[in-house]
């Protein structure tokens, strides 16, 4: 049984389809072509195999498609893998793209309420915590307007305002943080680091190597789905510029 806090990828793969433009299908259908044909599908995971313990922080880099937000994806269980296994011990709380997760009509304080309860907490456990959300995101009276008008580095603060205050076994953050101001990135930072400090795992996707650096003892380089690399942050982050011929 997989403990609180412990996240285990066993021989994970997935692939996803290229459908063929629909604009195309006239065209298609003239040559003779099947509807099915296109391009081949894209390996997103193939073979990872990846068992964090309870507590970890752990980093994961690579280059675009790599498969770093399909990985995330998957732990969070939003995408099914085609084969593998794959295991979360207890709440994980994802913040991954901006907005995921939000009703844009629904004002900043109704989307809490939502993000709450789709969560798992009781309406009086959110109400306790919404004060705590609203001065975290620093929104002011944004906070009751509907998030359609919100920018991205307000979706940011709300997201993530919401996600450090679900008291997560595991938090999967993807690349969002990079949108917020410089003094909100060091604020969500020193957030992490108090939930890291209460015992959570974080599994962190960042293009910031500094980032990795500061916050993740252990990095994981992912290449083409594959899993190249798995160690020491102070030696992944070497071995990835290696790689993107960047050292």
């Amino acid at each position: 049984m997989t403990a609180l806090g412990e996240v285990v990828l066993d021989d994970a793969s997935r692939a996803f389809h290229v459908r063929a433009d629909p604009g195309r299908t006239l065209k298609a259908a003239l040559l003779g072509r099947s509807r099915e044909s296109g391009p081949p599908p894209v390996q997103a995971l193939d073979g990872v195999s990846l068992r964090i313990t309870p507590g970890e922080t752990v980093g994961i880099v690579g280059r675009n498609g790599a498969g770093k937000t399909s990985t995330l994806r998957v732990l969070a269980g939003i995408v099914p893998l085609d084969s593998g296994r794959v295991e979360v011990g207890g709440r994980a709380v994802a913040l991954l793209e901006l907005g995921a997760g939000f009703g844009r009509d629904f004002s900043g304080r109704e989307n809490i309420m939502l993000n709450g309860a789709l969560h798992g907490l009781s309406s009086e456990e959110i109400e306790a915590r919404t004060d705590d959300i609203i001065a975290f995101s620093e929104l002011g009276h944004f906070i009751d307007v509907p998030v359609r008008t919100y920018s991205s580095g307000m979706f940011v603060r709300l997201g993530f305002a919401i996600a450090a205050h679900m008291d997560a076994d595991v938090l999967l953050i993807d690349e969002v943080l990079a949108v917020g101001d410089e003094s909100f990135q060091r604020k969500c930072e020193a957030r992490i680091a108090e939930r890291i400090a209460a015992g959570a795992t974080l599994v962190l996707v960042s293009h910031d190597p500094a980032l990795i650096a500061r916050t993740c003892a252990r990095t994981v380089v992912l290449d083409a789905g594959a899993a190249v690399f798995d160690g020491p942050t102070g030696e992944a982050l070497p071995f990835y510029h290696r790689l993107m011929g960047t050292s």
